[in-house]
């Protein structure tokens, strides 16, 4: 907000971050910094993002500048994607607000399954569009859930093994309600009457903040929340496939996870596995 702010524009994501810790009550600002356990991958993640720079060439550059590329196939329009983050219902418009903004610099949408806004309403805003898919359930709900993106119109997939069983999220996380009933608007009145620019906008809409997330929606049921218990694939069978990395009888693709210290593997070499950290970060892989 302009008056609010002094201008819309800003350059740095530190600047967004401070201006999103003046806006946000103070709950959902700490909820979007949380991390999960005692936060080693944030802190890793933070660490490697902060050792990248640029080596400009200032003699012989050349007049036009150009930071055009391709993703998967995706024309872009610089190097840099909006990554899937779930339940963006810190704004009105949500994931929608984003994809939008991300079409009109020309890149890519990340849309996680745990977003607040369906993959149809954000296709409409950013035909660019990767769905991220959790292996998550049973094979049947996974393949429902990546045909059902596919109808939508995303250009490919982002498949995510590193939550394959749930864990704890106790690392700067505040209690966060399984849904905005009038027992968490009590609770959280005093701060969120603190920002009134904040309160002010869902006013306007007529809604209230919806913590569901629907496309995990399973048939014709209602949309789970975010602290919905999930079924993950421990049977032996699935267990053998995730670490096989088989192909099903429909043409799903999984990708294999990270069973093992193996530092000779190929996911290794290509930065996939942290020695650091049980978790694995699978590269993307198209639809």
């Amino acid at each position: 907000m302009p008056g609010w702010f002094g201008s819309s524009w800003f350059e740095t994501v530190a600047e967004a971050q401070r201006r999103a810790q003046r806006r946000l009550p103070p709950s959902v600002y700490k909820a979007l910094l949380a991390g999960s356990e005692r936060g080693t991958s944030y802190e890793d993640n933070l660490t490697a993002f902060g050792e990248l720079g640029l080596s400009p060439h200032v003699a012989g550059n050349s007049a036009a500048r150009d930071l055009a590329t391709t993703v998967m196939g995706q024309d872009v329009s610089m190097p840099v994607l909006i990554s899937p983050t779930g339940v963006q219902a810190v704004h009105p418009e949500g994931e929608v607000a984003v994809a939008r903004a991300a079409a009109a610099r020309g890149t890519a949408m990340g849309l996680s399954s745990f977003a607040s806004r369906s993959v149809e309403d954000v296709m409409a805003a950013n035909p660019v569009t990767f769905f991220q898919m959790y292996w998550m359930g049973s094979r049947e709900s996974m393949e429902r859930r990546m045909a059902r993106a596919r109808d939508a119109g995303v250009v490919g997939l982002i498949a995510t093994l590193d939550w394959s069983f749930s864990h704890g999220r106790d690392w700067g996380s505040p209690h966060i309600p399984d849904k905005v009933d009038l027992k968490a608007m009590i609770e959280f009145a005093p701060e969120v009457l603190r920002r009134p620019w904040w309160l002010t906008e869902y006013a306007r809409t007529g809604r209230i903040p919806d913590l569901t997330t629907p496309n995990l929606t399973d048939g014709d049921g209602p949309a789970p929340t975010f602290f919905t218990p999930r079924v993950h694939p421990t049977t032996p069978e699935v267990t053998e496939h995730a670490r096989s990395g088989t192909r099903s009888g429909s043409g799903a693709v999984s990708v294999p996870p990270c069973a093992a210290y193996d530092t000779q593997s190929p996911w290794f070499e290509k930065g996939v596995w942290s020695a650091r950290s049980q978790y694995c970060h699978p590269p993307c892989w198209h639809a």
